[in-house]
């Protein structure tokens, strides 16, 4: 999440506990009592979707990674047994399809490599006898098999990960927009007359309602607009 919305995400945390501070002296204030619950709604929402955009894709990543690497270097192991096999036939066709060393691999996209996998096994598939001499076994075919299914599977996990956390993101946007509305237009109007009667819940609300960085210089500034408005009629 953006450090500016870190930053409000707290106002309205502290907004929230003051509110819940002093929420006996509102308790009849019809008002004030269904803003605060939507405040304490919205804050909820935005605490779920963050758990969504921050869900960790790392280990998607490194498990993808794994299995890329575990994939390349069978592939690699097929490419040469193939290629000593099309040399010795002589079989130039062969020898062009499955030529490949272990940087060509490396820099292939992953559906790129998928497809190359595929090729070898089909090449190789036909020639499993003849491959032997090669020292390439019913464990490799079958150990070929298996990482080129996870890999193929690992692909489209990153993926949707990936469309999780930008899909939250946007939800965590509206979300801070309409608590923005909520807060200028409602609960600051609401909490407002209470300077007069109990000027310490107004004035920890104005304090909470003041954006605070990372710094610990205030950068928000309807909090601060709200004391002093309460200066100026002092």
């Amino acid at each position: 999440m953006e450090k500016t919305k870190i930053n409000k995400g707290r106002m309205y945390h502290s907004s929230d506990l003051v509110l819940e501070k002093f929420s006996g002296l509102f308790a009849d204030h019809a008002g004030l009592n269904q803003a605060h619950r939507q405040l304490k709604s919205g804050i909820s929402m935005i605490d779920e979707e963050q758990k969504l955009q921050v869900a960790d894709s790392k280990g998607l990543t490194e498990n993808k990674e794994l299995l890329r690497g575990g994939l390349t270097r069978v592939m690699l192991k097929f490419s040469l047994a193939l290629k000593s096999l099309a040399t010795m036939q002589q079989n130039m066709e062969l020898l062009v399809k499955v030529s490949f060393r272990i940087t060509d691999l490396n820099r292939l996209p992953d559906p790129i490599l998928v497809d190359v996998s595929r090729m070898l096994q089909e090449q190789a598939n036909p020639r499993r006898e003849e491959l032997i001499k090669f020292f390439v076994t019913k464990d490799d075919f079958e150990q070929l098999e298996t990482l080129l299914a996870g890999f193929k599977g690992a692909i489209p996990q990153k993926r949707l990960a990936v469309t999780v956390s930008k899909s939250s993101t946007h939800k965590i946007g509206e979300v801070f927009e309409s608590l923005d509305r909520l807060l200028k237009t409602e609960i600051d109007v609401y909490v407002a007359p209470f300077q007069f009667q109990h000027p310490d819940f107004y004035s920890e609300y104005c304090n909470a309602r003041i954006i605070v960085g990372y710094t610990g210089r205030g950068s928000g500034k309807d909090g601060q607009e709200m004391l002093n408005q309460t200066a100026a009629i002092a």
